[in-house]
């Protein structure tokens, strides 16, 4: 919405040019996050591949599997 806006209220053609390359991305970007959220189902997988833990810190080694819907509250590890 906010590069729609700067499209409409553009003085240079310069501007005008810019502001429509940014909208015309947005529309792409959203376009694709939906085409990849009906080809995965919704589901995203993480592989996390390398973690630093500094003192004092803690880390789970091991498959962790998330169980709720985004409340980021239940999550489970298996070794």
């Amino acid at each position: 919405m906010t590069f729609a806006r700067r499209l409409a209220h553009c003085e240079t053609i310069p501007q005008q040019d810019s502001a429509e390359r940014a909208f015309k991305l947005t529309r792409t970007f959203a376009a694709q996050v939906e085409a990849l959220k009906n080809r995965t189902g919704g589901q995203q997988h993480v592989t996390v591949k390398h973690v630093t833990v500094n003192e004092g810190g803690q880390a789970i080694v091991g498959n962790v599997s998330h169980g709720g819907q985004g409340d980021g509250k239940k999550i489970t590890s298996t070794s």
